[in-house]
């Protein structure tokens, strides 16, 4: 018994190291990365490259928006999520995962376009810049599976400047679960600092909150 485990500890011993996960990684506009970095996943939990695309109406990010980066691989049964921020500011997302060296190269497969029916829930909706928080001034409807508010606050790099700002709205439960998995990843290379990230369950629409003023830093 004593021999089988010595040769067993010395057949481990003699084995390479398992290579950590190389991602493709960037947060851009467009349809694919304009300018990507390569990204080594954290060897000491299960990881995937994930591709993420949003298509909608981003205001200042423009329609359509890439996100690429190491994520753990228990959030990547959901394909879809979607964000309201305003009845005019949204946007649909398409996710995707795969396990092999840069397999997140190339463009990112689009969502599916989707009519946006009401639920029946709200969330209190804001966006401010230059402040990493803000108060919603009035509610916005969520659409389809939107059944979570969030409240997401962000420094992000823009020409070496780093700029606050803070979103507040509906999210699908999967935008939820992506943003906060990309809590554990290092954002540094995408130029992104997520400072803060909320999510609650949506509210009735009977169920309206006193408005409030959104703050500015």
């Amino acid at each position: 018994m004593m021999k089988t485990l010595l040769i067993s500890c010395l057949l481990l011993a003699l084995l390479p190291p398992v290579a950590s996960l190389t991602c493709e990684s960037c947060f851009d506009q467009g349809i694919d990365c304009t300018n990507p970095t390569t990204e080594e996943c954290d060897d000491s939990s299960d990881q995937s490259c994930l591709s993420a695309t949003g298509e909608g109406k981003l205001s200042l990010l423009g329609p359509r928006v890439v996100v690429k980066s190491c994520i753990n691989t228990e959030l990547c049964d959901a394909d879809y999520a979607s964000l309201s921020i305003t009845s005019s500011l949204y946007t649909q997302i398409k996710l995707s995962c795969c396990k092999t060296d840069m397999c997140n190269s190339g463009p990112p497969e689009m969502p599916d376009t989707e009519t946006r029916e009401p639920n029946r829930l709200e969330c209190p909706s804001c966006i401010a810049i230059f402040s990493d928080t803000c108060e919603g001034r009035k509610n916005v409807s969520c659409r389809n599976e939107e059944d979570q508010c969030f409240h997401i606050g962000a420094r992000m790099n823009f020409g070496g400047t780093s700029i606050p700002g803070a979103i507040r709205g509906c999210g699908t439960a999967s935008f939820c679960d992506y943003t906060e998995g990309l809590l554990e990843t290092d954002l540094e290379s995408l130029g992104i600092e997520i400072t803060q990230l909320d999510c609650t369950d949506a509210m009735g629409d009977d169920a309206r909150e006193e408005p409030t003023v959104s703050s500015r830093g």
